[in-house]
């Protein structure tokens, strides 16, 4: 191994937009499409640009501060230059507990996607239940560790041959929707839009399918970009580029896969309503829409996409998971080695732990794996609430640094980027948020753990720029305990819930900013970064 901070910018803007895209394009897109026509009707179409535009918010949040600092591990290291090594460390293991689930969850997805064909019924056992509780078989849990070595081992020969894999996948994920889509408009009809309206219930159902449809969540995969940036050729270009026109080209994939759905489904079909209609099959309502129209070929395409999504999807996790683990150790709360790049620039000793963690989930989980979903996306919407509270601490305490790409109307934006991250967390749900109440201990046995074995680790928390989190988390338990989602009691009314949500993440926002470093502190941390020019 060679020293520890030395990966290789050698990822350009296709790739590291690509590896934005691949993170959100997977086998959830098969799916996607029925699940907020069921909420919203034909107003699901409209369901997807609102949604991404919600995240561009985020995303040009992100862009400023990962322009300006290009580090490895983005997510986990970013906030601790405006708020210290404590918050670096609470952040970072919180999104580590939900990325390290994500390559065994692909991989388990794309296996259980194989099954449905008769020749490889034998990875799971027969007559397991579907929808993410099958139990894989013995024959089953090898070809799972085989997939997950296959995720590791691409990765290891270096970034580029990883962005140019990636790249090649990335298209194929991207050509078949968009050749499903093309299809399905061709035999686009109004007559469903004139069975049911446009919206048959209402704004309340676009806003069901944003939340409880998934339609939100599926954008959160562009993330993978933050943690590659240090990776990338020209930051000031690339980061910006990657995170905003990677949510852009997935708006208009979703949004065009989701028009042609709509379009496609026969009305006879909505004697129930559009909440009525059936998944379609193992092979999901696409397949099944397609093979209907009597286009068995693409419908054969979606199978093949239905296994290529989620293989794309766990490469770019387990990219991403090695760098956020390097992040991990910089911070301290792993060993300060597993921060190590190999002579091909990959962090392959924080890979292996990760493959070891993603072996062990996988055994753990066989028999329920949906579970790991929670943890998946609790973990990693409330790991990005930093990036908003960063970006606004930063301009007060290093108003000179050279900032590449420069947000315009910061304040503002930050502040709603804020909101949006706070009523994503509220939209996960009760039963999703009290799960994470574990990790979140194990956590903090771990970090006291470090602490008495590295008692300067102590003095360099800057545990002051922390205590907000506390609360931020326990309010956010509660709003979701109060909520109507994912198994909260109701007592908050719709439309009532979101003011009161917004006022919180308002609050807890601008205690954030104030909690930040000293400016002098600050600046000497951001001035580790060698600066980028702007272009």
């Amino acid at each position: 191994m060679d020293g520890p901070h030395a990966p290789d910018r050698s990822i350009g803007t296709i790739g590291l937009t690509f590896v934005a895209v691949g993170g959100v394009v997977g086998s959830g897109v098969l799916f996607a499409p029925l699940f907020a026509a069921q909420q919203a009707g034909p107003a699901a179409i409209i369901a997807w640009p609102i949604a991404g535009l919600m995240l561009v918010t985020v995303a040009l949040v992100y862009a400023e501060i990962s322009a300006m600092l290009p580090v490895v591990g983005g997510l986990g290291l970013l906030p601790t230059y405006s708020h210290g090594q404590g918050v670096g460390i609470a952040i970072g293991w919180v999104a580590w507990v939900g990325y390290v689930t994500a390559a065994p969850i692909e991989t388990q997805a794309m296996l259980e996607y194989a099954s449905n064909e008769p020749a490889f019924d034998w990875l799971f056992v027969a007559g397991a239940a579907s929808d993410g509780e099958s139990a894989l078989s013995l024959p089953g849990i090898a070809a799972a560790t085989v997939v997950l070595v296959a995720f590791t081992g691409l990765n290891a020969f270096g970034v580029a041959l990883f962005t140019r894999i990636n790249s090649a996948l990335t298209w194929v994920k991207l050509v078949i929707p968009v050749a499903i889509a093309v299809a399905l408009l061709t035999r686009f009809s109004t007559a469903p839009i004139r069975e049911t309206g446009f919206a048959p219930e209402g704004m309340t159902g676009v806003l069901s399918a944003i939340t409880t449809g998934g339609v939100v969540f599926a954008f959160l995969g562009f993330r993978h970009a933050l943690d590659l940036a240090g990776e990338a050729r020209r930051p000031q270009v690339t980061i910006p580029v990657a995170l905003v026109g990677g949510i852009l080209i997935c708006t208009v994939l979703f949004t065009l896969l989701q028009l042609g759905f709509v379009g496609a489904v026969d009305p006879a079909e909505l004697d129930s309503g559009w909440a009525g209609l059936d998944k379609g099959g193992a092979n999901g309502p696409l397949a099944a829409l397609l093979s209907g129209l009597g286009m068995t070929v693409l419908a054969k395409l979606v199978v093949a996409d239905a296994v290529l999504g989620p293989f794309g999807a766990g490469l770019v996790s387990t990219a991403s998971t090695g760098r956020l683990t390097v992040a991990v150790a910089q911070n301290g709360l792993f060993p300060r080695a597993l921060s190590a790049f190999s002579r091909h620039g990959v962090p392959m000793r924080a890979m292996v732990l990760n493959l070891v963690v993603g072996l062990a989930l996988l055994l753990a989980f066989r028999d329920g794996w949906s579970e790991l979903l929670s943890y998946n996306s609790g973990a990693i919407v409330l790991s990005m609430c930093l990036g908003p509270v960063t970006v606004m601490a930063l301009r007060h305490q290093v108003p000179d640094r050279v900032r590449p790409f420069r947000l315009h109307a910061v304040s503002v934006m930050a502040r709603v980027a804020f909101v949006v991250i706070t009523l994503i967390i509220y939209w996960t749900g009760w039963e999703t948020m009290v799960k994470l109440t574990i990790p979140i201990a194990v956590g903090v046995a771990v970090l006291a753990w470090r602490v008495l074995r590295d008692p300067q680790l102590r003095g360099s928390l800057a545990l002051g720029s922390l205590v907000w989190l506390g609360p931020y988390y326990a309010g956010a338990l509660l709003l979701t305990f109060l909520g109507r989602f994912g198994g909260g009691r109701d007592v908050l009314p719709a439309g009532v819930d979101m003011v009161v949500v917004t006022v919180f993440a308002l609050a807890l926002f601008e205690w954030g900013v104030r909690s930040a470093l000293p400016a002098a502190d600050a600046a000497a941390l951001v001035a580790t970064v060698p600066p980028v020019r702007a272009s």
